[in-house]
């Protein structure tokens, strides 16, 4: 139980990282101008994205898990899927800031709103939960162990966020696009090595691979407890 916890917490904080981009800039210059309840409404609305993103993606991957763990060829494709999305993470660099004067407003509810559909307009947003949920739910297949773990990690996320927007000041002096760059392609190599490794899974039996790779964060009977 404790694993299953760490893992969930490192999985929020892997997404704060990971999700680095306009709305990390944004919350930070929200709570900078126009204070820290307009940040909030605008934090709401991206999480709010982000939880009809899980949904979504849930009841789309729920059958799809089974129907994988049955055709395990099927991880050809998403290692593949996940590996381009580390090639993207590596190699792209988004426009990191964006005229919060389109976004942000003295009402909190269009804030909110702004928030909501700049999180769910975002394709990547969107490709990236469909990959988390799918590996999620292969792991933890259970309705409840489910729950806990998106809670968890979505909490942590929550909780990064909260911290982002009170202590804006010193993320504003500390996160230069330069380092946010370099945060990405970090993160963009683990991705691509992730990938590969469930790549593999598509080429050899479980069993095989189990035996190349035992006691590392993918190794299978590691995170299943």
């Amino acid at each position: 139980m404790i694993e299953f916890v760490l893992y969930a917490i490192l999985l929020g904080i892997m997404l704060s990282l990971i999700l680095i981009g306009p709305s990390f800039f944004l919350l930070i210059e929200t709570s900078l101008t126009k204070g820290w309840r307009s940040a909030l409404a605008l934090d709401a609305g991206v999480i709010l994205a982000d939880i009809v993103c899980i949904v979504f993606a849930y009841y789309g991957a729920k059958d799809l898990s089974i129907f994988i763990e049955t055709h395990p060829g099927l991880y050809k494709i998403g290692g593949f899927l996940i590996m381009i999305y580390g090639g993207y993470m590596y190699f792209s660099k988004p426009v990191l800031h964006v005229d919060k004067s389109h976004v942000v407003s003295h009402n909190y509810f269009k804030t909110f709103a702004n928030g909501f559909l700049m999180n769910l307009l975002n394709i990547g947003i969107v490709i990236f939960w469909f990959i988390i949920v799918g590996w999620v739910t292969i792991k933890y297949p259970k309705d409840y162990e489910f729950l806990l773990f998106i809670g968890i990690a979505l909490l942590t996320f929550l909780g990064i966020d909260l911290a982002k927007i009170f202590l804006a000041n010193k993320f504003k002096e500390r996160m230069s696009d330069a380092l946010v760059y370099k945060i990405r392609r970090v993160l963009g190599i683990a991705l691509l090595i992730f990938g590969l490794v469930i790549l593999l899974k598509g080429f050899f039996s479980f069993d095989r691979l189990e035996n190349v790779i035992p006691n590392t964060p993918f190794h299978t009977d590691s995170l299943i407890q």
